[in-house]
């Protein structure tokens, strides 16, 4: 008996984790980031970290974990200019929203945001929220796939030939669709 529960609370900690390593942190709901998702200010969450809520006034979490020094941005049509406190331009962060409308992996869309240097050089690609399941996510993230882009110019990802991941081909297909559909629409 003592065996089953604690195989029963191992799969429960094993599930939780899985749902949180999607998205790289527990959703603690009261922190700037998660705020911010859903439409508030931290101070509507009732959040306790004020240095944190300064890093993220005004700007998405996924810009902030593409480029660090983030001060500003400008957001246009094709993407979103992203400044130093210096106004120095660091890149640009491209959405795949809504050009990869409807681009699905296993259990749903497969949203990601690229960033791109000054000179239009991908320096990494991550996958936003979203519903595809957990243990795919996290399967396509451990393989180290979002990294197959890195380096590349638009033109040359676009040509370049993506493997998908062995176990989670569905969630990896939609991504390298949903990557090619946002730089299509550059």
């Amino acid at each position: 008996m003592t065996k089953k529960i604690i195989t029963l609370a191992l799969m429960v900690l094993l599930t939780g984790g899985m749902a949180m390593a999607q998205h790289g942190h527990g959703n603690c709901g009261n922190c700037p980031h998660h705020a911010q998702h859903h439409g508030q200010t931290a101070q509507q969450q009732g959040c306790q970290n004020k240095n944190d809520q300064s890093k993220t006034d005004g700007i998405d979490m996924a810009i902030i974990k593409a480029f660090p020094t983030v001060k500003n941005v400008k957001k246009n049509k094709k993407w979103t200019e992203v400044y130093d406190a210096n106004k120095k331009l660091l890149g640009y962060a491209v959405y795949s929203k809504p050009a990869s409308d409807g681009i699905k992996g296993y259990n749903g869309e497969t949203p990601v945001i690229i960033a791109l240097s000054p000179k239009q050089v991908i320096l990494g690609v991550w996958l936003l929220d979203n519903t595809e399941t957990p243990k795919f996510a996290k399967k396509v993230e451990d393989a180290g796939f979002y990294k197959n882009w890195n380096g590349l110019t638009v033109k040359q990802a676009l040509k370049k030939e993506v493997d998908v991941v062995s176990g989670a081909t569905y969630t990896s297909n939609g991504v390298i669709k949903s990557v090619q559909a946002a730089l299509k629409a550059l």
